[in-house]
């Protein structure tokens, strides 16, 4: 009824030359039921809904119907039943047994899976633990190489240093050694000449008749000149 007046409405103004405003939003919802916690509608609060009366000879045509088919349904289902209970009486032996043996087939591919596996991992634990006590033994083979190179380069430090020990100014042999040092002083001076020649020595004078400087004088002359 609404959505008729609201067509009616539009016409009208269409043929005014009018836009038509939509003043009523409307939503149509179909197949929703109102929901269990609502009340009942106040209009339909007092009304009792009516019996419908079915005749009698209805009544009995259903009645007959429904035995019938109650009747033939437990028919089928004993039937079933039945069919049931002699195929699984002689099959279900038959099925056990073939269970069993196909059981104790698989069983034994089992065990035989089982022991073809254990070879072979007892194969390879015993090749990884061989690996393992080789490379241990290269390993201790190696530091006891080391070690023993170690040691020896420790010895060969040790008895270079005892022979230069003996050498060695100590609070016995100071008196001596000082002695022996102003005995045999030491002079490091030493002269080179225009022509090569070297003269050691603080006071040392050069000859009258100068000799052509030798590859060791060259060489010191050089060494000299470029320091």
């Amino acid at each position: 009824m609404l959505r008729i007046l609201i067509r009616h409405i539009e016409g009208h103004l269409g043929s005014l030359n009018i836009t038509p405003l939509n003043p009523v939003y409307y939503q149509t919802v179909r197949w929703r039921r109102k929901p269990r916690w609502l009340p009942v509608a106040k209009s339909k609060m007092f009304r009792v809904p009516v019996k419908k009366k079915i005749p009698l000879e209805e009544q009995e045509e259903l009645k007959r119907l429904f035995n019938n088919y109650r009747t033939e349904m437990k028919s089928i289902r004993a039937f079933f039943a039945e069919q049931i209970q002699d195929a699984t009486s002689e099959s279900a032996l038959d099925a056990a047994e073939e269970y069993d043996e196909e059981y104790k087939k698989c069983i034994e591919l089992n065990e035989k899976w089982n022991a073809e596996v254990k070879l072979l991992r007892e194969e390879t634990l015993a090749k990884e633990k061989e690996a393992e006590i080789e490379e241990i033994l290269n390993s201790i083979e190696e530091t006891r190489i080391k070690m023993q190179e170690r040691q020896q380069y420790i010895e060969n430090i040790v008895r270079l240093e005892k022979e230069k020990s003996k050498s060695y100014i100590t609070a016995e042999n100071i008196d001596e050694a000082l002695d022996k040092a102003l005995e045999n002083p030491v002079d490091y001076n030493f002269a080179v000449d225009l022509k090569g020649n070297v003269y050691y020595g603080r006071n040392n004078k050069p000859p009258k008749v100068s000799s052509p400087p030798t590859d060791e004088v060259k060489e010191i002359t050089a060494a000299a000149i470029n320091t």
